[in-house]
C-alpha cells in the first residue's frame, strides 16, 4: 500500500507512533476492510489513524501489534508519550481557537477562590457579558443559559452547529484527564445531549468520559471515550 504523506504539522512522537502502526499494518498483509473485521473499529476509523488524522485509542493500537505479532510493550511507551503530550497541548492552547475562526468568549470564575456571595454575582455578571457580546448574535438563537461549577454553559446555535461559549474547536481532541474550556464545553454538550457528565467544571474525568463513550456508542461510532473531530460533530449537531 503506498501511503499518503504525513499532515502538516505533526510532531516528532506522534510522526513515529504512526509509521510504527503503518509497519505493522504492512506487515500483517491486512487491507483496512480486514481490520474493521478483525478489530472493533471501523475502516474509516483505521483511515483516520494510519493517516494521522486522528489519534487511535490504546485498544486499537493493542489490536494491531497482536494482528502483526509484534510486541506490544514499546509501542505502548510510545503511545502513552503522544497521549501525554495530547493532553498537554490541549490544554495549553485552550485559549487559541482555530485558524481564522473566531472565539466566542471563555468565562472562568474559580468559585473555590471566592466567597460563596461574591462567587453568585460574579458568575452573574459572566453570563450577562456573555449573552450580551455573543459573536453570533445576529445569525444565532440563544437556547439557554445554565451555570455550574467553574465555567457556565450559554448554548447558541449557528447553522447546524450548537455551541456553549467555552470553546469553539471543531477537532481538537479532548480525552480523559484533560482541563480547560474544551473539555467544559464537552461537558455543556452532553447535558444537551440529555447526558450526565457531572458539574461544569472543565475536568474531563471517569464519569465524563463514561458520557462520551454513551454518546458514541448511541451514534454507532468507536466508542473510546476521545473527543476528536468526528464526536465534536455528534456534540455539536443540532437535531
Amino acid at each position: 500500500m503506498r501511503w499518503k504523506a504525513l499532515p502538516e504539522p505533526l510532531d516528532p512522537q506522534t510522526a513515529q507512533l504512526v509509521v510504527e502502526l503503518r509497519q505493522l499494518k504492512d506487515h500483517s498483509g491486512l487491507s483496512l476492510k480486514s481490520l474493521q473485521a478483525k478489530t472493533p473499529f471501523s475502516r474509516s476509523s483505521w483511515e483516520r489513524y494510519l493517516n494521522g488524522k486522528a489519534l487511535p485509542p490504546q485498544a486499537a493500537v493493542e489490536a494491531l501489534a497482536k494482528l502483526a505479532g509484534a510486541d506490544v510493550t514499546p509501542l505502548l511507551a510510545l503511545y502513552d508519550a503522544v497521549r501525554r503530550e495530547s493532553i498537554t497541548a490541549a490544554v495549553t492552547s485552550a485559549d487559541s481557537g482555530p485558524a481564522g475562526q473566531e472565539r466566542a468568549p471563555e468565562p472562568e470564575i474559580r468559585v473555590a477562590a471566592l466567597s460563596v456571595a461574591v462567587g453568585a454575582l460574579l458568575l452573574s455578571a459572566v453570563i450577562s457579558v456573555v449573552l450580551i457580546t455573543d459573536p453570533w448574535s445576529e445569525h444565532a438563537s440563544t437556547a439557554g443559559v445554565t451555570g455550574v461549577g467553574k465555567y457556565t454553559c450559554a448554548y447558541a446555535r449557528h447553522g447546524d452547529q450548537l455551541f456553549a461559549g467555552d470553546s469553539t474547536t471543531t477537532s481538537r481532541l479532548v480525552m480523559r484527564n484533560a482541563t480547560g474550556p474544551d473539555a467544559a464545553e464537552v461537558q455543556c454538550l452532553l447535558l444537551r445531549h440529555k447526558l450526565s457528565p457531572g458539574d461544569v467544571d472543565g475536568y474531563f474525568g471517569e464519569r465524563t468520559e463514561a458520557e462520551v463513550k454513551r454518546l458514541q456508542r448511541l451514534d454507532h461510532v468507536p466508542a473510546d471515550g476521545i473527543v476528536g473531530e468526528q464526536t465534536w460533530a455528534l456534540l455539536r449537531h443540532v437535531g
